[in-house]
């Protein structure tokens, strides 16, 4: 296992490089691998606390779990044994291009005493500068334990670990590829607090794996949760809870998204005129090793910018994808149109396409049953996104979405809650690619990532209703390519 490359400059279009030298599993070329790379990140380092730097602009250093399936003796004299997940590091000086491992690793290369046990499950480092202490800080999953640590050091070569978080929430498999960061409260830089991303497998909100995340507070040392993002866990083992009225599995865990396919974002800053901005693995460890695609497999969500906002009395992770999407959207729309009501049926609208930006709004006062869209629509097949008015709730059913199914555990419904804004109107918003779709509730709150694949035939859209939807506005846009 290796590490790929690719850049943008717009976080939209992406030229894929070769893979970096440094970071590519030693012994492939022969088929015995003895050290191989898995999950991490990369940090740029412009004070040069490390001693990596060639000239004033400082380097990159690159943060990755280090695999051993075999017995090995590094040249440093350190003795690893087989099946171990150990922390390295690499650094680069002409801009991640090529990398050079530190001779010293691994700089972390076992758990901590009292979790020895603990070495075949020690991985995903995220590490990030901590400015009010001057110190590094790095946050690793003891995936079993559902537990992470979090180490501090002065020059990423030197690591000592002070704290650990969890178990707490979803712990219905392993943790994995834990993110630690600030944002700001409703947009408001003096008043701050801290996320903790957290994935697991299995144990996500529908099937297979998901992502968590926690909202508290980070002093340099330790993450404490606040009460309001701890979750005691479903008081009924049903679909429904009847002390909350709300779906058993939301109850157990904050998801960062409500589908199947958005698993192990990472996050990272420095971007212009952004925050926080993440991408995730579109897939699920369930059927990722079955995709009916070729030659490639796997995909990457939208990147994200992250907010924190208040909604409904409460913090809440938001997402929306970077505004670099637009500059690929067609200057007018495909359809535009709007209803004082819509009444039970379906409708072909006169557009189509495999690749589409599709927002919707209603009102959701006087509004009836269930109301939404058909994508991919065509000889027997559709993707679904829809919205229940009881319930309050947005949904995806690719139960339908084409005929290569990847396993049993492929077709479903999955659902996300969405309230209506302040003005009484419902927004949705579905990015479709030709074999994802990711949707957007209300601020970006809610969100739905899903696989599907279609048959190349089927590109119609459908709007449908089984009641009745007040005030009702379509706009579909088509996406050009990104690459």
């Amino acid at each position: 296992m290796s590490w790929g490359h690719a850049v943008s400059t717009d976080l939209t279009r992406w030229t894929q490089l070769p893979d970096p030298l440094g970071l590519r599993a030693v012994g492939y070329e022969s088929g015995t691998v003895t050290e191989a790379f898995f999950s991490g990140g990369a940090i740029s380092d412009p004070e040069n606390t490390s001693g990596f730097a060639t000239d004033e602009h400082g380097a990159l250093v690159a943060i990755f779990t280090l695999f051993y399936p075999r017995d090995i003796t590094h040249a440093n004299g350190q003795c690893i044994r087989a099946g171990t997940q150990a922390q390295g590091i690499a650094y680069s000086n002409d801009d991640g291009l090529t990398w050079t491992q530190y001779s010293g690793n691994p700089v972390i290369p076992s758990p901590p005493t009292a979790y020895a046990d603990q070495y075949a499950d020690f991985r995903d480092p995220a590490v990030f500068w901590h400015a009010a202490s001057r110190n590094w800080i790095m946050v690793l999953a003891l995936s079993v334990l559902h537990k992470l640590l979090i180490y501090t050091s002065p020059d990423l070569k030197n690591w000592t670990q002070v704290s650990e978080f969890g178990p707490l929430n979803a712990v219905g498999g392993k943790w994995e590829c834990p993110n630690l960061f600030p944002l700001p409260v409703d947009g408001d830089a003096g008043k701050l607090k801290w996320v903790m991303i957290i994935s697991l497998d299995p144990g996500g909100p529908v099937v297979g794996s998901g992502t968590q995340y926690v909202v508290g507070d980070f002093d340099g040392r330790s993450f404490t949760a606040d009460a309001e993002s701890i979750h005691a866990g479903p008081t009924a083992d049903s679909n429904f809870s009847s002390d909350s009225g709300l779906p058993a599995y939301i109850q157990t865990a904050n998801w960062m998204d409500h589908g199947p396919d958005f698993y192990a974002p990472i996050s990272w800053t420095g971007v212009p005129d952004y925050g926080r901005v993440a991408i995730a693995w579109m897939s699920n460890w369930d059927y990722a090793r079955d995709i009916p695609t070729e030659p490639w497999r796997g995909a990457m969500s939208v990147p994200r910018v992250l907010e924190l906002r208040t909604i409904g009395g409460k913090l809440r992770l938001v997402q929306r994808p970077v505004d670099g999407f637009e500059g690929l959207m067609r200057p007018e729309p495909l359809f535009a149109k709007a209803w004082a009501s819509v009444s039970a049926g379906r409708v072909a609208l006169d557009a189509s396409g495999k690749a589409l930006d599709v927002r919707l709004s209603f009102c959701a006062e006087g509004s009836t049953g269930v109301f939404g869209i058909a994508l991919r629509a065509g000889r027997g097949q559709e993707t679904v996104v829809g919205y229940e008015f009881e319930t309050a709730r947005m949904y995806v059913d690719r139960r339908n979405s084409g005929s290569a199914f990847v396993t049993k555990a492929f077709p479903g419904m999955y659902y996300a809650p969405l309230t209506a804004g302040d003005d009484d109107r419902v927004r949705i918003r579905v990015l479709l690619d030709w074999s994802s779709v990711e949707v957007f509730g209300g601020l970006g709150e809610s969100t739905i990532t899903a696989q599907i694949f279609p048959d190349d035939e089927g590109t119609g859209i459908t709007m449908f209703s089984t009641g009745v939807a007040e005030q009702v506005e379509v706009e579909v846009r088509s996406v050009n390519l990104a690459w």
